[in-house]
């Protein structure tokens, strides 16, 4: 049994160290429970609810490990942050740990830094930390320290979710609780492998509870942990882990077969292998990614679903798209630029921690000029769909409203079905975790005129 918890606390720490590289969160515990030959085990489900919540809470365990002990968290190096963030979390946030648990924790985490820290005095200094977390009992005393415990963000977010959920006439309490954790994992069956009730019900013969999308006709939601047979259908390539608002972005772009489309930001390429799959696999596909190890993903999830065929990869940045493919030269154009991810806090933790105003303009900034690039490449009476999983109208309706007053070409769709028309800006929609139950997700669809 003692073996047992060792390998949980050293996996823990060992997640949460790559978490801090690898993303998402859920690759670098995959990778820890298979290290430690955790997989199939009772400790599997606990140390991904560990691990997800240090990052979820990891700004109030900085200000309570500062508070505590007085060091800043984020002068240690990662080897050392890491077991620091799995006591403060265990032993200050955590209501279902027993002492028991948290003593034991407090054990093999000494025993962690000791094996690990060959600088002894430093080894002794961090155990200090380790005996002041454990002993000390933080509680807040601020309104700062509140949004930080109680919301999971940082204040700079907060203030910015309250200005923008303002002006979109949405409830912040209902938004914040709405994205404190998952509640399921959704996946699009690929079509050209499997149908949808064929999967569900092989599934559920296996005790999974699945059921059907609410949005799209190709989605799947599955509650609880994610066995073997699930991983084999991704791996495969018969399932694509995406959320229904990211479905959706395909469908309202909706292209016809035999056409020209441009992704000019395709990875991981959920949206490019469903862009395939609408169009029955005889379209032909230009898909943008800057990074190289981003696309990468993006090659692997062409051939897992049977898309790479019709898909060409540019490892480029998406405004250069006018000089390689040619000025209205595609028929659709599907444009979802980086922003803030502010729409999928619960899925990306780390965005509660890293808002910060500057970034955001200078997002915006590049997601005009990746628009401004798209819209050269479509060709007259074409389509583009500008999509953002972000909640504020800053990366949205903003920039929209900016592009069509410059661009008298340019002609919104009224958009209305399935999720919620904007109040800034009527004809473009939004999707919203607490009253859609998905990713934040804001869509405008405009025509080229004549």
């Amino acid at each position: 049994m003692n073996r047992e918890w060792q390998r949980l606390v050293y996996a823990t720490i060992y997640a949460v160290r790559e978490g801090f590289i690898v993303k998402p969160v859920q690759e670098a515990i995959r990778k820890a429970i298979k290290k430690y030959k955790l997989e199939g085990t009772k400790y599997d489900k606990k140390i991904s609810g560990i691990v997800y919540n240090v990052f979820r809470y990891q700004g109030a365990l900085e200000k309570i490990i500062r508070d505590i002990s007085g060091i800043n968290i984020n002068e240690l190096p990662s080897g050392l942050k890491a077991p620091l963030y799995v006591l403060a979390y265990v032993t200050q946030v955590d209501d279902r740990a027993s002492k028991a648990s948290k003593r034991t924790f407090k054990r093999y985490i000494t025993r962690y830094i000791f094996t690990y820290v060959k600088d002894k005095a430093l080894a002794n200094k961090i155990n200090e930390y380790i005996r002041l977390i454990y002993e000390k009992k933080w509680e807040p005393h601020t309104f700062e320290d509140k949004i930080l415990l109680e919301y999971k963000i940082s204040p700079q977010l907060y203030r910015a979710l309250e200005k923008a959920l303002g002006e979109l006439q949405e409830n912040i309490e209902e938004f914040l609780e709405k994205t404190a954790k998952i509640e399921y994992r959704v996946f699009r069956v690929n079509k050209l492998k499997a149908n949808v009730d064929a999967i569900i019900n092989y599934l559920s013969s296996y005790g999974y509870s699945v059921e059907r999308g609410t949005y799209s006709s190709q989605a799947i939601k599955i509650k609880g942990s994610l066995g073997k047979e699930i991983i084999k259908l991704v791996e495969t390539g018969i399932l694509v882990p995406q959320d229904e608002s990211s479905m959706v972005a395909a469908e309202l772009l909706s292209p016809r077969p035999s056409s020209k489309i441009a992704d000019l930001c395709a990875a991981p390429g959920g949206k490019t292998t469903y862009l395939a799959e609408i169009t029955s696999h005889k379209s032909e596909i230009h898909s943008f990614e800057i990074y190289k190890d981003r696309a990468k993903r993006l090659r692997l999830l062409l051939d897992r679903t049977g898309t790479s065929d019709v898909v060409r990869i540019y490892v480029e940045d998406a405004r250069k798209a006018p000089l390689i493919l040619g000025n209205e030269s595609m028929d659709y154009v599907l444009v979802d630029p980086p922003c803030s991810s502010t729409g999928a806090l619960a899925r990306n933790p780390d965005v509660r921690w890293r808002y910060r105003q500057e970034d955001v303009e200078k997002l915006s900034i590049l997601q005009y000029e990746i628009l401004s690039a798209g819209w050269k490449i479509l060709k007259k009476n074409g389509r583009l769909l500008y999509t953002v999983c972000s909640v504020l109208p800053l990366e949205g309706e903003y920039v929209i409203k900016k592009f069509i007053e410059e661009h008298k070409d340019a002609k919104l769709i009224d958009l209305g079905k399935p999720f919620k028309k904007s109040p800034i800006l009527p004809q473009t929609m939004r999707a919203w975790p607490h009253i859609h139950g998905t990713i934040g997700f804001f869509y405008a669809l405009l025509e080229k005129d004549k």
